[in-house]
C-alpha cells in the first residue's frame, strides 16, 4: 500500500508540471469546398517533458478527417466509423512541446468554426490523469472551391484568345490604344490599313487596336429547390448542383473582369437572395464572393420570371444575361420560356439548365447520343431483370420529360445550354465568349 502511495504521489507531482499548459491553434482564414486544409495545434507545459498527452477538439459535422501527423512525421487515418477521427496522442518532447496536425475537408460551404479543445495530460506512471477544457472558438470560410480558375486565368492573360476570337478591346480618352501591327486580311476595315507600313513591308498591313466594348455580364444563380440535387462520384462527390453552379459562375466573373467587363449577380428563388451591383475591378470579385459564397439551396420553387425582372429594372443598359439554373416542371416550363422570351426582347439571355447525372448515366443515351455506360458503378448491379427494367423506363420518361421542357425553353427566344453540373465552368465560359464574339 505505502508503495502504490508513493507511486501516485510520484504521478501527481509530475502532473503538477502541465499546470501551466498552453494551447495555440493555427488554421487557415479561408478553405475551398472538398479542398483539405491543415490545423495545426501547438501544445507547450515546459515542466511537463515527455508526459503522454491526449487532444480531442470539437469541429462541424460537414468536416471529415482525412490524416493526422505528430511534428510532421506520419500518423495514422482516422478510425473506421468514428465520426470524430479518435483523438490526437502524443508525447511531449524534451522541451515540453507537442505539436499536432490534423487534416480537414470540408463538405460544406459556409462560415464554420473549430470549437473546444480538450487536452489529457497522464502521468509517466500511468496512475493519474488530468483534463484541461480550452473553449476556444476560430471561425474559417469555407468558400467555392474555384480549382480550374488559375488556370483560365492564365489562358486569359495569353495570346491564345486570339485563337479563340476573343479581342480585348479598351478605349482611353475616346480614342482607340493602338496594340500592334499585323497582316492584312479579307474584311479588316480599310481605316485601320497603316500605308507607311505597307510600304516598308511591301504587303497590306494593318494596325490592331485594344478596345473596350463595356459590355455588362449577369450571373443569374438559381438557389431553389432543384438545385440541391447531390453528385454521387467523382472528387466533388456530395456537392450539390448549387455547389458547381457557383464555382463555375465565380469562375466565370473573374475571367470577365480580367477582361474589363462589367459584372453583377443576383441570386434568387422564390425571392432576391443575393444582389452585387454590375462593376468592374478586382475588388468586385471580392464583393461576389462575398454575396454568394454561403448561400444554400431551400425548399422553395425559384421564380426565374422575377428574377429577370429584378435585372430589368436594375440593368437597363443592354446586357449579358446568363442564367445558371435548372428546368422546371412540365407544369411551369412554359411560364420559364415566357420570362426568358420577355427578358431576350432587352438583353441577350443565355440559360444554363444543369443535367442530373444519375439520371444520365442510368437511362443511357439518348437518340443520337454515342454515350457510353458502366454498369458497374449503376444502380443497377444488384437488382433483379424486373426492377432493372422497371428503374431504366422511370430514368427514361424522366429524361424524356426533361427534353420536353428544354425543347419548350428554346422556344423562348434565349440562347439555352445543358451541361453536366462538374462541367458547368466549361460550358458559360463558352458560350461568354461566343457571345463577346459575336
Amino acid at each position: 500500500m505505502a508503495a502504490l502511495c508513493a507511486a501516485v504521489l510520484a504521478d501527481g507531482l509530475r502532473l503538477r508540471g502541465a499546470r501551466g499548459l498552453r494551447v495555440e491553434r493555427t488554421l487557415p482564414a479561408r478553405a475551398g469546398l472538398s479542398e483539405p486544409f491543415e490545423r495545426v495545434l501547438l501544445l507547450e507545459a515546459p515542466q511537463a517533458r515527455f508526459l503522454d498527452v491526449e487532444v480531442r477538439e470539437r469541429f462541424p459535422d460537414s468536416f471529415r478527417v482525412r490524416a493526422r501527423t505528430l511534428d510532421r512525421a506520419p500518423g495514422a487515418a482516422p478510425l473506421p466509423g468514428d465520426p470524430t477521427g479518435g483523438p490526437d496522442r502524443a508525447r511531449f518532447d524534451a522541451q515540453g512541446i507537442a505539436r499536432l496536425t490534423r487534416v480537414y475537408r470540408p463538405d460544406r460551404r459556409g462560415p464554420e468554426a473549430l470549437g473546444e479543445v480538450r487536452v489529457r495530460v497522464t502521468g509517466p506512471l500511468g496512475l493519474l490523469e488530468r483534463e484541461w477544457r480550452f473553449p476556444a472558438r476560430q471561425e474559417l470560410r469555407v468558400r467555392p472551391a474555384l480549382k480550374n480558375l488559375p488556370r483560365t486565368l492564365r489562358l486569359a492573360d495569353s495570346e491564345r484568345w486570339r485563337e479563340l476570337g476573343l479581342h480585348r478591346e479598351q478605349r482611353r480618352g475616346g480614342q482607340w490604344e493602338f496594340e500592334s501591327l499585323r497582316e492584312y486580311v479579307p474584311g479588316d476595315e480599310r481605316r485601320h490599313v497603316d500605308w507607311k507600313a505597307s510600304a516598308r513591308r511591301g504587303r497590306p498591313t494593318v494596325r490592331q487596336f485594344d478596345v473596350e466594348r463595356g459590355q455588362e455580364l449577369w450571373l443569374l444563380v438559381d438557389c431553389g429547390r432543384r438545385m440541391g440535387a447531390r453528385s454521387s462520384q467523382g472528387d466533388r462527390a456530395g456537392w450539390s448542383k448549387l455547389d458547381h453552379a457557383l464555382d463555375a459562375a465565380l469562375e466565370l466573373a473573374a475571367v470577365a473582369l480580367r477582361r474589363g467587363d462589367r459584372v453583377g449577380a443576383l441570386a434568387f428563388d422564390d425571392g432576391v437572395r443575393a444582389y452585387v451591383p454590375a462593376s468592374r475591378g478586382e475588388a468586385q470579385f471580392a464583393r461576389l464572393e462575398q454575396a454568394l459564397f454561403d448561400l444554400a439551396p431551400l425548399e422553395r420553387e425559384s421564380d426565374l420570371g422575377r428574377a429577370l425582372r429584378e435585372v430589368a429594372v436594375r440593368s437597363p443598359r443592354r446586357a449579358l444575361v446568363l442564367v445558371v439554373s435548372e428546368v422546371a416542371d412540365p407544369l411551369s416550363s412554359a411560364a420559364q420560356a415566357a420570362a426568358l422570351s420577355r427578358a431576350s426582347r432587352r438583353h441577350r439571355v443565355v440559360f444554363a439548365a444543369l443535367d442530373d447525372p444519375d439520371l444520365e448515366r442510368e437511362a443511357g443515351p439518348s437518340s443520337g447520343e454515342g454515350q457510353a455506360r458502366d454498369d458497374s458503378h449503376s444502380a443497377e448491379a444488384s437488382m433483379s431483370a424486373e426492377d432493372r427494367a422497371a428503374l431504366r423506363a422511370a430514368m427514361g420518361a424522366a429524361r424524356a420529360e426533361r427534353d420536353g421542357a428544354l425543347a419548350t425553353l428554346r422556344g423562348g427566344g434565349a440562347r439555352v445550354l445543358r451541361a453536366l453540373p462538374a462541367e458547368s465552368a466549361g460550358a458559360l465560359l463558352g458560350a461568354w465568349l461566343d457571345e463577346r464574339r459575336g
